[in-house]
């Protein structure tokens, strides 16, 4: 038996086409016009926009990963090198290192004021041959005087590099490609120094003096490789400021030292960025000696933290790109990194091995997503508050707390926790909302001035006398 039909249904008839004009009498859309389904992105598509924009952010982020490389190697095999073959105590390195490093951080605004005088370009071409021939030189140090000197000398350029590829980038690369650029730099550096580390162990297998300088000589290979590609970068000069004509709304150039908002964004990005030390020196420590974790988390949380920052820290800058959205990442950063601290703190005073390591995953996580929000918030706020004129001396003021936290941060922190323990998180886990707050001091935006505030005032007659 057939279906019965809706009698309302067989007395309206089917809409069709306008014979007049072809146009859909439901949309009034021509169907030469009508919109066809997207076509989803292909596999190459989606691999170009994974990629740097620019040819020169291209050219950068390669320059990052060649090198990083070469300092990988160079870092997992240098201090067995210089206590078993160079002459020199753990003492004596220790020292040593600490000399070159405040000398590289008492150089490192002069390196800056000479990009600013000869462009960055210039200037980390001179430093590229300066660390090859440097690393070499580390091959013929005996004893603790020539280490000293050659560490002293080499220092100068290894802490102008960050600051001089920032000022790179923010002298060739605008808008929110100079920050994704800067994602690119920090995922391809932790790529790099992976890689390089990796192939320093089949070097370091053998465990003669000639496997350990092959490490040096990859190192110096790795800059003259930079150098090459710092070459295909355009041309940039010092930088000139436009005269407007106006000499009221020109703007004395003050040091970074004298900038009080500057110095307050600088301060306080220093202890956020103890979070590198807490990856890097204290947390194998605090694994180890203070928890009843196994010993084989050191591995794991220190991969994933490589993993998660090279896929994510280019995902981190697409909303920062303001320094208001700048400062509100910094809020969220210290968020997060306070309560890493107070999950590495539970860490230390849980009884069993699976909650440790409960806490020390979670930990780990926060940390890494707070250092990840961090470096991209710090990147906008020392590029926005930098004037255009000194942006070299600016950055590299900037990247002196990045240095303190760097040498310093491991010591004291280590410091602390050895005399507290588990509640020395919670002391750490307050400085950085408090350096949050401090960095928010730094970065507000200026309250408008009035009108009749920036009216010249009346002229006053001269007194008497020169």
């Amino acid at each position: 038996m057939p279906e019965p039909t809706d009698p309302a249904a067989q007395a309206e008839p089917a809409e069709q086409d306008d014979p007049a004009t072809g146009a859909d009498p439901a949309t009034g859309a021509d169907p030469a016009t009508r919109a066809e389904p997207a076509e989803k992105p292909s596999w190459r598509d989606r691999l170009t926009s994974a990629m740097p924009a620019t040819r020169e952010s291209r050219i950068i982020a390669v320059n990052a990963l060649v090198g990083s490389m070469g300092t990988g190697m160079f870092l997992a095999g240098s201090a067995l090198y210089f206590t078993r073959f160079a002459g020199l105590t753990a003492t004596q390195l220790g020292v040593g290192l600490g000399i070159a490093g405040i000398m590289g951080i008492a150089t490192t605004v002069p390196m800056g004021m000479l990009a600013d005088r000869f462009g960055p370009r210039n200037v980390l071409l001179v430093v590229c041959i300066w660390r090859a021939i440097g690393y070499i030189a580390y091959l013929r140090v005996e004893g603790f005087t020539q280490f000293v000197f050659t560490a002293c000398v080499l220092y100068i350029m290894d802490r102008a590099g960050q600051p001089l590829n920032q000022a790179l980038v923010g002298r060739l690369i605008t808008g929110t490609e100079r920050n994704r650029t800067m994602g690119f730099i920090r995922s391809l550096r932790n790529l790099g120094f992976t890689v390089g580390f990796s192939l320093a162990g089949i070097a370091l297998t053998t465990g003669s003096k000639t496997g350990f300088q092959l490490l040096f000589v990859g190192n110096a290979i790795s800059f003259l490789f930079v150098f090459a590609l710092i070459t295909m970068l355009p041309k940039v000069g010092r930088t000139v400021v436009k005269d407007t004509g106006d000499a009221k709304d020109a703007k004395p150039l003050v040091p970074p030292s004298r900038d009080w908002r500057f110095v307050a964004a600088t301060a306080a990005n220093g202890v956020l960025f103890l979070h590198d030390a807490i990856l890097i020196t204290v947390l194998p420590l605090w694994v180890a000696e203070h928890t009843r974790s196994p010993i084989w988390m050191i591995t794991v949380l220190v991969t994933t933290n490589t993993v998660i920052t090279v896929v994510a820290q280019v995902r981190a800058t697409r909303h920062i790109n303001s320094l208001s959205s700048a400062t509100r990442a910094t809020t969220q950063s210290s968020v997060l990194l306070l309560f890493a601290c107070v999950a590495f703190a539970v860490s230390g005073v849980v009884d069993t091995p699976a909650w440790a390591i409960v806490a020390l995953t979670v930990a780990l996580l926060l940390l890494t997503f707070g250092e990840l929000l961090h470096s991209a918030s710090s990147w906008e706020i020392s590029f926005a508050l930098s004037p255009e004129a000194a942006q070299g001396r600016y950055l590299a003021f900037f990247n002196v707390g990045f240095s303190a936290a760097e040498i310093a941060g491991p010591a004291v922190v280590l410091w602390l926790l050895t005399r507290t323990g588990p509640g020395g998180w919670l002391i750490l886990a307050v400085c950085f909302p408090l350096s949050a707050a401090l960095s928010w001091v730094g970065t507000r935006e200026k309250p408008a001035v009035p009108e009749q505030a920036v009216q010249d005032p009346d002229p006053v007659p001269a007194a008497g006398g020169s």
